[in-house]
């Protein structure tokens, strides 16, 4: 379940300071600081196993965990690992557990040391390396907890798509939070909240071998402070909720208790799932707390001026909330006509032709090959449209029959501007090999050519460029 707020729009008269202070901190933090991450840890696994100390340290480690109080369904799980041969897996997790080499220090007569290489100070060294991430130096770990790492766990990521996910929900919540409230609550209200979420995913997650990472929690913190300063005023939001997908408006509050029914079902749920659905809890009911205590103290301190701006539902918008009604209510013939009053009134849209054939598919209507040859005639797509276009094209066979010879050569041309240009080769040489060889082909076979230069396709390259001349050598003739 997704949902996104549209209501506001950035409004320079109050500039996001902090906000753009956290997005550029986070982003300068995961490209310049962690960028050798990575590569320092699988450095220090392969010298792990390349000096074969696992096989020693799996039996200690066994004991280890035992003498901890781990849970007895964790350690079967371990071994279970172990049978199945994920050697890496536990290794990573035995070099990840800083207070282990501790115990191996204490225990050091209970078992033998390996023979290859010095073995306490190579191990000494692993372990440095591990720790010298910023992953393991600064992540928050539920086994090793520190007070600094409630705080400096929200500025690592795991990924690129981990920390464009969260900047995304950062902006899209943050501009209006930091507007309603001033600069340095928000700053204030945003770390405390993603302290929250990390305190609640140790304490559900105390046996964990893994670091957290991520905004996450600070993020859905800043999700509920925004529900709480509109409150019951009603905003524009957009969902997507498995085919569902739209634009409602409803008093801002009601949306609280979903996200954290959903986070909860999802928690118990997708238990094998690396996403911390627990810091996403504790943020959010931490933000939501914070800003309903202030309310309740201080209600003067939101701009009340600005929560009441763009309040005015649009046209427009209450056009589109006709057609996502009327699907909710499961009346297609309503939807549709709606749709089409839509586009009539306001233009071809990609995604509202997209829904019109989806409908039509699903009830089996002779009307959805007209809806997808229109959708496939759409021109100046993004390449994430485009790519949507090329399934479409490749799982209807039989468009070939009922477009034109020009549809299917325009259509070609346009899906030339992905990354792979199989699918346009495709719908070239099924128009050579019918006869087609007009002017307009030669132009789309030097396109080909042009594009697998491009992709340092020689071959292709040449094969394309050589079809183009030939083509039009035989227009001019003819």
């Amino acid at each position: 379940m997704v949902i996104i707020p549209t209501e506001k729009r950035f409004d320079w008269k109050r500039p996001p300071i902090m906000l753009f202070i956290l997005v550029l901190t986070n982003v300068i933090i995961f490209f310049v600081y962690q960028g050798e991450d990575e590569k320092e840890l699988q450095g220090a696994l392969d010298r792990y196993d390349r000096l074969e100390y696992f096989e020693t340290e799996w039996p200690v480690y066994l004991d280890y965990l035992q003498s901890n109080d781990v849970p007895e369904d964790i350690i079967t799980d371990y071994q279970t690992l172990y049978n199945q041969g994920h050697r890496q897996q536990l290794s990573f997790y035995i070099l990840s557990d800083f207070k282990f080499l501790d115990y191996l220090n204490a225990h050091w007569v209970s078992f033998q040391e390996p023979k290859k290489g010095d073995y306490w100070t190579d191990r000494q060294q692993i372990h440095d390396e591990f720790e010298s991430t910023a992953l393991y130096g600064f992540g928050l770990k539920p086994k090793d907890l520190g007070l600094a790492e409630l705080v400096t766990y929200q500025f690592l990521h795991g990924s690129p798509m981990h920390l464009f996910g969260n900047m995304f929900f950062l902006v899209i919540f943050g501009f209006a939070v930091e507007a309603a409230i001033g600069h340095f609550r928000f700053l204030l209200f945003y770390l405390v909240s993603g302290i929250a979420g990390g305190v609640l995913f140790v304490m559900v997650n105390q046996y964990s071998p893994n670091a957290l990472v991520g905004a996450s929690g600070a993020i859905s913190g800043v999700m509920a402070m925004y529900l709480g300063v509109f409150r019951f005023r009603k905003i524009e939001f957009f969902y997507w909720f498995f085919v569902f997908v739209g634009f409602i408006r409803a008093p801002a509050l009601l949306v609280l208790p979903l996200y954290i029914a959903n986070e909860l079902y999802n928690y118990f749920t997708y238990t094998d799932s690396n996403v911390a659905f627990m810091a996403h809890t504790g943020g959010f009911v931490s933000g939501a707390i914070l800003i309903l205590t202030v309310l309740l103290v201080d209600p003067k301190m939101l701009d009340e001026e600005y929560l009441a701006e763009d309040e005015v539902e649009s046209s427009k918008q209450r056009d589109l909330d006709k057609i996502y009604k009327a699907l909710g209510r499961f009346s297609f013939d309503t939807a549709l006509k709606a749709l089409d009053e839509f586009i009539d009134t306001y233009g071809e849209d990609f995604d509202l032709l997209k829904l019109k054939y989806s409908i039509l598919k699903g009830r089996e209507d002779p009307a959805q090959e007209a809806a997808l040859i229109r959708l496939l005639n759409m021109e100046k797509l993004s390449i994430n449209q485009l790519e949507r276009v090329e399934t479409l094209w490749l799982n209807n066979e039989s468009l070939k029959q009922s477009m034109s010879n020009d549809e299917v050569l325009q259509l070609g041309w346009r899906l030339s501007a992905l990354p792979s240009l199989m699918t346009s080769e495709q719908i070239f040489i099924y128009l050579y090999s019918n006869g087609i060889k007009n002017e307009t082909l030669s132009h789309f076979a030097r396109k080909l050519s042009i594009g697998f230069g491009e992709r340092e396709h020689e071959a292709k390259k040449v094969k394309y460029e050589k079809a183009a001349v030939e083509i039009y050598e035989r227009c001019r003739r003819y």
